[in-house]
């Protein structure tokens, strides 16, 4: 299935799968702006909050300050004929890794340069995650390995902690440690300097989406069904359990917050949600906007961001649209 059908896959489970649970009110909208005027695919906000990066069917990939009018960097990848299918920004905001399904690139984020392309052999790119400065590139592959790739130096270390594709991956900012989701219904954390699991948490059904916190706090792992769960760190135990009832519960994007209270997260259905770590309960919930007189006529929420001290939540969405919401100060309760 490529990335295209899995977002429309993603579309139909929001249709079908929307509860008579009504949302909240949505907050204050202190910005928005259009990043990419035929919709995407992949996104990623830096964790920093200075940018994000878009790919765009029409322009490639696109770097946006934040509230910029326009983007600074516009970049493409050499093999052209393939739609770039992941991209993350490094937690210091410097790089950011992009991949198709047969290459990768690196490319600063401050000149816009272009650090490296690289291909790879068989089993096919699923996501891509990057540490500070670049030193050590994660790719998950379709085949269930893994790759840490140190551009400087070459030194590359293949982990087959997995036994089925690997859907997504997250790398610390040292580059010391990768969280990696698989379809074999399994979250890891592995060493990439010694290439040893340091955890291993088992759930009923594939791992869809993953989120490590910045300082290692927690670690976030989700199901493709009602598995949806916080784990403390270095202990590796159950902290808590998002607390919903839909029958099935899927997530297009998961974030900690810089403190680690909070866990914001995206869905196919437009669906934004603020979850409080400690409890897992459901603090907030709100629908990202759509573009008018655009087809299809929902989106997935690829990336979200919360400047802590702003009280402001930042979503990106297949449509296109940036969004920056001004969150009250009693809005926790």
């Amino acid at each position: 299935m490529t990335f295209l059908d899995k977002v429309r896959a993603a579309f139909a489970v929001a249709l079908v799968g929307i509860t008579a649970t009504a949302c909240s009110p949505a907050p204050d909208k202190v910005h928005q702006k259009i990043h990419a005027q035929q919709g995407s695919y992949v996104a990623d906000i830096a964790d920093t909050g200075e940018f994000s990066v878009v790919s765009t069917n029409e322009n490639g990939l696109l770097l946006w300050p934040r509230y910029a009018s326009d983007p600074k960097f516009q970049w493409q990848h050499d093999d052209d004929t393939s739609q770039i299918i992941a991209i993350d920004a490094s937690f210091d905001g410097s790089v950011v890794a992009s991949a198709t399904r047969i290459e990768f690139a690196l490319w600063d984020a401050q000149s816009g340069e272009n650090l490296g392309f690289w291909k790879v052999g068989q089993g096919g790119i699923q996501d891509i995650a990057v540490s500070d400065g670049g030193s050590t590139i994660v790719l998950a592959k379709r085949d269930g390995t893994q790759i840490a790739f140190n551009p400087a130096s070459g030194r590359r270390i293949e982990f087959y902690g997995h036994t089925e594709r690997v859907n997504a991956v997250d790398v610390s900012a040292n580059g010391f440690y990768v969280l990696s989701g698989s379809n074999d219904a399994s979250a890891i954390l592995w060493d990439t300097r010694s290439g040893q699991i340091v955890h291993r948490w088992e759930h009923k059904n594939r791992v869809t989406q993953i989120a490590l916190h910045p300082e290692a706090k927690y670690v976030f792992t989700s199901g493709s069904t009602d598995n949806a769960i916080i784990w403390s760190l270095p202990g590796g135990d159950e902290h808590s359990r998002l607390q919903f009832i839909d029958r099935q519960k899927i997530f297009s994007a998961a974030r900690f917050s810089a403190s680690g209270e909070l866990l914001i997260t995206g869905a196919p259905s437009r669906r934004v949600t603020l979850w409080a770590t400690e409890t897992g309960e459901s603090l907030k919930h709100w629908n990202v906007d759509l573009v008018e007189q655009r087809n299809p006529n929902s989106a997935v929420v690829l990336a979200v961001h919360y400047y802590e001290t702003e009280n402001v939540l930042l979503t990106e969405s297949s449509a296109g649209l940036a969004e920056w919401w001004q969150l009250n100060d009693d809005w926790k309760q």
